[in-house]
């Protein structure tokens, strides 16, 4: 591959006046940002390196992650939940604001990043971690506000493919392209990002919260129907309990077709126009707005109270996995893609026991080292929605994005990875083998040298005999293959307990 000396004047890095034709609806230059999506943070930290060594080294970027890699205040580092923790602190719940959130102007731009605070050539999260540390300024925040005047954004796949992650890092994919890297792992995230599981509880608390607004006459007109909703999916669960079958120790389910369950809901009154209909109202009641209110005894500008992030989040995430369902683009044929599982288990939890009155009336509360919390067993309801075809989650792209790429060694075959995306891609390579097929051998071997039946299941791997086999079968072929061998095993700890066992069983330096 043929590498330029300086960035090609078609390249959005070179930010040249020539660079793209196409204009924006205000006459400016409209070029596409990329953005390069990764399996892990892991990666992202490589490929930044490999940047920084081309001519594309300066280019405007940013890395989009979450609050565990980027956060650095000191309140909500420690805590078990840093995504609940920093949202109180935005909202200044207990009186206390994010001193780091409102300093993100300090690095909010790509001039003062790269001019100002020595990051002018591409850097990684450990960088920007660092920087906000010294500045006192929040890199999480500050990573989003950079994407504005990006030419390359970096991020998991997720970040990309799930519908309420891009809603909720403001990513717009509409006319841009997107890179995933190492793509052979894309199929499983994208049905993970298509499925939701809705806890029982949760739903209850969501419903809870919206009677709760009916009551006191806020936007009841929208949360009305949105309440009625919850009511009539509760019901329907607690009727389809007793369709449940025992799965095993305390487990029940039940699995229905997704085209079962849209003809489940239309009994229920919820069908495409309906459904269409919740979703502005959802809309709407997320929205803020202000009213005129009585403050201390005088007139003022008042918000209007909405619902917690925990319902805004089971009712986006749970209208998401319906709006796939009901698509209406694709005739509702997505419903085939899905099944639906109500789930039955149990869970031990820590429950604090309720104060119980005297004799006399009077409630009389033990002291700390008395009230101790007692183990009890809860029941746990869960209505899983299960996607089963990664086409569901590629809708969404390939309808709004100029291009996607997809890169990976192990793609092939091209032609039913391409079928199962749902993607027809015009342009492919596919490169030819750095290994010649005259040396390559591919087989399987039932026993080893001393005769014992290799029976890798689960009873034989962790007996001596097994792994006495396979230790005298990898020393015949080292002894054979001159330049080394590579092993893999099916898991971490199997290979923890065979590289454990040889160590023991090896004979002295001086005896090799």
């Amino acid at each position: 591959m043929y590498l330029s000396p300086e960035p090609c004047i078609l390249c959005p890095c070179a930010s040249t006046k020539e660079a793209v034709k196409d204009k924006a609806k205000d006459g400016k230059k409209k070029v596409p940002k990329i953005f390069f999506g990764t399996r892990t943070h892991k990666q992202i930290t490589q490929i930044a390196h490999e940047l920084k060594r081309t001519v594309y080294s300066g280019v405007a970027m940013t890395i989009l992650s979450s609050r565990n890699q980027t956060c650095v205040h000191p309140e909500v580092v420690p805590h078990s939940n840093r995504n609940e923790r920093c949202r109180d602190l935005l909202e200044a719940k207990d009186g206390k604001s994010c001193r780091y959130y409102h300093g993100v102007q300090r690095m909010r731009d790509q001039c003062s990043l790269q001019r100002v605070h020595g990051l002018s050539e591409a850097w990684d999260i450990e960088d920007i971690v660092a920087l906000g540390k010294r500045l006192r300024s929040c890199p999480y925040y500050a990573a989003r506000e950079l994407m504005q005047d990006a030419s390359i954004v970096f991020c998991p796949y997720n970040y990309l493919l799930d519908p309420m992650i891009r809603e909720s890092m403001e990513i717009d994919l509409t006319g841009q392209i997107v890179i995933l890297d190492e793509a052979h792992n894309i199929e499983d995230c994208a049905r993970e990002s298509s499925s939701f599981n809705l806890d029982h509880s949760s739903l209850l608390a969501c419903r809870d919260e919206l009677d709760g607004m009916v009551n006191i006459n806020i936007r009841r007109s929208q949360h009305e129907p949105l309440r009625n909703f919850c009511y009539s999916l509760i019901n329907w669960i607690q009727e389809s309990q007793g369709l449940m079958s025992e799965r095993g120790y305390e487990t029940a389910s039940k699995v229905w077709n997704g085209k079962d369950v849209l003809g489940i809901f239309h009994n229920l009154g919820i069908t495409a126009d309906t459904f269409s209909l919740l979703k502005k109202n959802l809309a709407a009641v997320l929205e803020k707005e202000e009213r005129v209110g009585v403050v201390n005894g005088k007139e003022d500008m008042v918000q209007l109270p909405t619902i917690s992030s925990a319902s805004s989040i089971v009712l986006k995430n749970l209208f998401m996995v319906l709006g796939f369902m009901f698509s209406s683009e694709d005739n509702c044929s997505f419903a085939e893609d899905y099944r639906v599982a109500l789930q039955k288990s149990y869970a031990w939890t820590n429950q604090v026991p309720p104060d119980v009155p005297d004799a006399h009336g009077f409630f009389v509360r033990p002291r700390q080292r008395q009230r101790l919390s007692a183990r009890v067993k809860a029941e746990v309801l869960t209505l899983s929605f299960w996607c089963l075809n990664p086409a569901v989650a590629f809708s969404d792209l390939r309808k709004s994005v100029h291009s996607i790429v997809l890169t990976s060694g192990t793609l092939s075959p091209m032609g039913s990875f391409s079928s199962e995306l749902g993607v027809k891609f015009t342009i492919q390579l596919e490169a030819n083998h750095v290994i010649n097929k005259s040396q390559v051998w591919v087989g399987t071997i039932g026993s080893g040298p001393q005769g014992r039946k290799l029976l890798a299941t689960f009873q034989h791997t962790e007996t001596y005999a097994f792994q006495d086999e396979v230790g005298a079968l990898l020393l015949n072929v080292c002894q054979v293959v001159a330049k080394g061998v590579l092993c893999f095993l099916p898991s971490y700890k199997a290979a923890n307990n065979f590289k454990a066992y040889t160590a023991i069983q090896s004979p002295p330096a001086n005896q090799k």
